[in-house]
C-alpha cells in the first residue's frame, strides 16, 4: 500500500489563448482538478490575460498563476536557447528579467494577482537565479526532482557537496526550504510530454506517478497544453484524469496550497 500522497499538476508555457490551451483548461476545470499554470510574461497576449483574469475572479481555487521566466529564451554563444537563467548570466541580469516579468504579470492580470511560484524555463538555474527569485518576492521554486535511482544518487552526492547546480541542471531540494536561497521547493517528478508531443502512454504516466509516490509524499506532474491538442490529446487527458481520480489515498492541490500547508504544519 502506497502512502497518502498530495498531487499537483503544472501546465507550463501559458502565453496565448490557443485552442489547445482553452480545451486543456476546460478538461481540467470540468474534472474539478486544480492546475498551476506557469505563464511566460513577455508573450502573454491580451486574450489569454483576460481569460485568466475571469477564471481567477471566480475564486474556485482551481487556477494558480506562476511566473515562467520572462521570455523563455536567450542567445548563448550566438545560438538561440529556450532557457534564460543560469551560470551564463549575472545576478543582476537575472533579477532584472524576473522583476520585469513580474511587473508584466501584475499589469496584465491585475495588481492583486497572487504570485508565489516561480518556474525557471527548462528548469535551468544557478545560485544567483535562486537569490534573484527570492529577492523578487517569490517564496516557492518549482523545477524538476526526478525519482529514478540514478537521479537520486546524483542529487544525494551533489547535496553533500553543497551544490546548487551541476552545469545547467539544478540540484533539487523538493519538499523543503533550500539552504542556498530560502526558497521552498515543490518540483515535478513526472513529465508526460516533451512540450509538443505526448511521450508516454497513460499506463506509463501512472507507473511514473506510482514510482514517485514511493519516494515523496508530494508528487508533481508536468504537462504542456500544446502537446494535447486535438482528439488524441483529449482522449489521453480523459483517460489520464480518470486514472488519477481513481488513485487511492490521493488528494489534489495547487503548489501554493501545498506550500501554505507546510508553513502551517511546520511553523514553530
Amino acid at each position: 500500500m502506497l502512502a497518502a500522497t498530495r498531487i499537483f499538476l503544472r501546465d507550463d508555457d501559458v502565453s496565448t489563448l490557443s485552442t489547445a490551451f482553452v480545451d486543456f483548461f476546460a478538461i481540467f476545470k470540468s474534472a474539478n482538478l486544480p492546475v498551476s499554470y506557469q505563464v511566460i510574461p513577455e508573450t502573454l497576449d491580451d486574450a489569454c490575460a483576460e481569460f485568466l483574469r475571469g477564471e481567477l475572479e471566480q475564486g474556485a481555487g482551481l487556477v494558480e498563476i506562476g511566473q515562467h521566466g520572462l521570455r523563455h529564451q536567450m542567445i548563448v554563444n550566438g545560438k538561440l536557447e529556450f532557457y534564460e537563467f543560469g551560470p551564463e548570466r549575472t545576478f543582476q541580469q537575472q533579477l532584472d528579467d524576473i522583476l520585469a516579468g513580474k511587473a508584466l504579470l501584475r499589469d496584465r492580470l491585475g495588481a492583486d494577482v497572487s504570485l508565489d511560484v516561480f518556474t525557471p524555463p527548462r528548469h535551468r538555474y544557478d545560485r544567483n537565479t535562486l537569490k534573484a527569485i527570492r529577492q523578487a518576492g517569490y517564496s516557492v521554486l518549482s523545477a524538476s526532482s526526478y525519482t529514478s535511482w540514478r537521479h537520486r544518487a546524483v542529487y544525494a552526492g551533489a547535496r553533500m557537496l553543497g551544490l546548487t547546480n551541476l552545469g545547467r541542471p539544478g540540484i533539487p531540494r523538493h519538499g523543503g526550504v533550500r539552504p542556498d536561497s530560502g526558497l521552498f521547493e515543490l518540483s515535478v517528478a513526472v513529465g508526460v510530454d516533451d512540450g509538443s508531443r505526448i511521450m508516454m502512454t497513460v499506463d506509463q504516466a501512472m507507473a511514473g506517478i506510482d514510482e514517485a509516490r514511493r519516494h515523496t509524499r508530494d508528487v508533481g506532474v508536468l504537462l504542456h497544453h500544446e502537446a494535447f491538442k486535438g482528439a488524441e490529446g483529449a482522449t489521453f487527458l480523459a483517460a489520464f484524469i480518470a486514472r488519477l481520480k481513481a488513485l487511492p489515498s490521493v488528494t489534489f492541490h495547487t503548489i501554493g496550497d501545498l506550500h501554505r500547508h507546510y508553513a502551517r504544519t511546520e511553523a514553530p
